[in-house]
């Protein structure tokens, strides 16, 4: 099948949403199928990866290197020479209006996967709105689409009365890559890491508190890969509550298993995950989860930690509770293995693969 991607940005230094996308159009990919990329200008190495027709764009400025795709005729005459099967948007803004417009002209079927959290979404537009932007431009998508589908039965369910009322609706966990499902064993009781961008919406500054509990009762190593516009004031925060942390920066996603697998635990106590591939791909490591019950950590977790009230005592007590008892730690991480089955690479292509030929061909 020939299947056109329209997405604002697509690069590997964003957040979900983008990894998403290149997972998936490097599965497809894979599989024999023909994909054409549409984004904006700043794609990186990328380009020597995948057919990327570039279009204008202006970067978003509360957002860290995300893009925002213009409209250019010559879109028109490459999609002529292309002649998708499927065209294919990644969450509900100007890529997806174009996504739409296009798919009308060529009368081609139109699916839209749906990565944001909406209260994410006014954190970086109008913060006061609540989430409500978001649902709505959702709920619009939704009028004109053939499919949606959705990373997390919970994210659906956010976004469930702003929906046209018969559409066609799916939930596709993520992918995570082959290399995460590792055959060894972390190391009982030596590290905790976090993986997240260092941005408010993540909660970081209660898990610098947690950790600062932690480390006040039992010696361990805390680490933190990533990087973001909150890596100072989270330093500044750290030193204020006597927290030893290592920041790592931005790390490539293929180098995160040998660190996975040279620590004890995983703990992230973002609220606004849709989906969470930090969670995901910790748990194909063997790593046991310490997060919030709230997202779509509880959904994606289950019992392969711990998910704790937005408490710092509770949380605290969960992790040194894993990190002082190897026999609970073990069968966590045997469970944390069992449990990232679920998102294993193959099925998320598969399931994409089956609803494109099932719009397609009907």
């Amino acid at each position: 099948m020939k299947i056109a991607i329209f997405t604002d940005s697509f690069r590997d230094d964003l957040g979900g949403g983008s990894k998403v996308a290149i997972d998936l159009a490097s599965g497809l990919m894979e599989k024999g199928h023909d994909i054409l990329i549409v984004t904006g200008k700043h794609v990186g190495d990328l380009s020597k990866r995948f057919n990327i027709f570039n279009l204008p764009s202006i970067k978003y400025p509360l957002y860290n290197n995300a893009e925002m795709i213009l409209p250019s005729l010559s879109l028109i005459e490459t999609l002529k020479n292309f002649q998708p099967d499927i065209i294919h948007y990644h969450d509900p803004f100007l890529a997806s209006i174009m996504a739409l417009m296009v798919s009308k002209y060529f009368k081609k079927k139109v699916v839209g996967t749906i990565h944001v959290d909406p209260k994410h979404v006014s954190e970086y537009s109008v913060k006061i709105d609540n989430g409500v932007l978001a649902k709505a431009l959702v709920g619009f998508v939704s009028r004109f689409s053939d499919a949606l589908i959705f990373v997390s039965r919970y994210q659906r369910k956010v976004y469930a009365s702003y929906l046209k009322r018969k559409g066609f609706y799916r939930v596709i966990y993520p992918g995570i890559p082959d290399y995460f499902f590792l055959n060894d064993t972390p190391v009982f009781g030596k590290r905790i890491i976090t993986v997240s961008r260092l941005a408010s919406e993540k909660n970081l500054k209660f898990a610098f508190k947690v950790m600062s509990l932690v480390q006040k009762e039992i010696k361990v190593e805390y680490i933190v890969v990533g990087d973001g516009p909150e890596r100072e004031n989270l330093k500044n925060y750290a030193k204020k509550v006597g927290l030893d942390v290592k920041f790592l920066g931005n790390i490539k996603r293929e180098k995160l298993p040998e660190l996975y697998k040279s620590s004890s635990l995983f703990f992230l106590p973002s609220k606004t995950e849709t989906f969470g591939l930090v969670f995901a791909e910790a748990m194909a490591c063997g790593l046991p989860i310490v997060a919030l019950n709230a997202g779509a950590a509880p959904e994606v977790v289950k019992d392969a930690g711990f998910i704790c009230k937005e408490n710092e005592i509770e949380v605290k007590n969960a992790i040194i509770k894993l990190l002082n008892n190897k026999s609970l730690w073990e069968n966590k991480v045997s469970k944390a293995k069992l449990r990232s089955r679920k998102f294993k690479m193959d099925v998320f292509i598969e399931n994409h693969i089956k609803l494109y030929k099932l719009l397609a061909y009907n």
